[in-house]
């Protein structure tokens, strides 16, 4: 989210709430410090929940308020009820119907769910899911093309089924790759989790393993490319920010028997320091919300040079349009495209 969206619903959750000093709260996002603090200094106790690792590490290292209390999993479970639950509305409906539906489940009877977001983001279409689910949606306020809107639980209601699986539990898929068939487990929310993506699978089409022992699957998703090179080389590591994908990630990990592969909740590096690799192979996000930035791949390829052995590559996976080979050259002195369509692009940068 940009900061002038953080700091507009920040604004409007504070301006249009109150919370008593015996009430819980659970915040499914991490993304406003102020907002936490806020809350905090008022509420007995505030639940963090993100589905950003790296949000969460930056979270712990900032706020030092003991009423503050951080969580590993990803969603609430239904093991703490809630007062209140604050949503900022995410990316993707599908993340968004597992907000209302764990939060929903976390209320006590008579909480309020509140939801705030842009109206380009979501907004709209998570209080319309919200009035679905909880049988009432009122829109509280408005800033700058922006929305703050309440549910109130009356009762606990089923699923809704035109909504689909339920978006909190995995499911299993199968993705045809040019390296054969693979049994991946996935999430909504988790980049390309239906299918695979044209990126990765050019990727896979120029895949050289000669002499590869060890390998880093960086921003590793539902786990295709590093379950592949797992069942192809001695030992594998696979990272990923987005703690949806190491959910899905470690089930197709476990799924298929894989006992040399590790998968590991990173920020971009920071899992895997001090150590080596003969390949570092790659298909990294570029899409921050709703808004391109190039921030954490370019980080992927300045920082891949000291994780890398002699003679070891990076291999990364760009959109046609993004000018990457200036930031490879830049690192390891040369830049070699192996692969191009119209729409991607497969880049080696290597070690010598």
């Amino acid at each position: 989210m940009s900061v002038n969206t953080i700091y507009i619903m920040t604004d409007l959750i504070l301006a249009n709430t109150k919370y008593g000093e015996d009430e819980t709260v659970a915040i499914l996002s991490g993304d406003s410090v102020d907002l936490i603090e806020a809350i905090a200094n008022v509420a007995k106790e505030v639940h963090v929940y993100d589905t950003s690792y790296r949000t969460l590490s930056r979270l712990q290292r900032v706020i030092r308020i003991p009423n503050v209390i951080f969580h590993s999993d990803i969603y609430p479970d239904g093991k703490i009820e809630f007062d209140v639950v604050h949503a900022l509305v995410p990316k993707g409906r599908g993340v968004a119907r597992a907000m209302l539906w764990s939060g929903m489940n976390a209320l006590k009877d008579g909480g309020d769910f509140y939801i705030t977001g842009a109206n380009k983001g979501g907004a709209k279409t998570m209080i319309k899911d919200a009035e679905e689910l909880f049988g009432n949606a009122v829109v509280l306020n408005y800033k700058k093309s922006h929305r703050i809107a309440r549910s109130i639980k009356k009762q606990s209601n089923d699923y809704p089924q035109d909504w689909g699986g339920i978006p909190t539990k995995l499911s299993q898929r199968t993705f045809m790759t040019p390296m054969g068939d693979i049994d991946v487990f996935s999430l909504p929310g988790v980049f390309s989790w239906e299918e695979l993506d044209e990126g990765t699978e050019l990727l896979l089409e120029n895949l050289k393993l000669d002499g590869v022992q060890s390998a880093l699957d960086l921003g590793c998703g539902v786990g295709v490319i590093g379950a592949l090179l797992a069942q192809k080389v001695d030992k594998v590591t696979l990272t990923d920010d987005d703690l949806l994908a190491i959910q899905a990630a470690s089930a197709t990990i476990k799924n298929l028997g894989l006992d040399n592969a590790d998968v590991l909740p990173s920020d971009v590096y920071s899992a895997v320091e001090g150590q080596t690799f003969d390949l570092i192979a790659c298909n990294p996000p570029f899409h921050k919300q709703f808004d391109t930035n190039a921030n954490i791949p370019e980080r992927m390829i300045r920082d891949a040079h000291k994780h890398l052995k002699s003679g070891g590559c990076l291999l990364i996976v760009a959109n046609a349009f993004l000018r990457y080979e200036e930031v490879v050259m830049e690192a390891f002195g040369s830049c070699r495209t192996i692969a191009s369509t119209t729409k991607f692009k497969v880049l080696e940068g290597k070690r010598g």
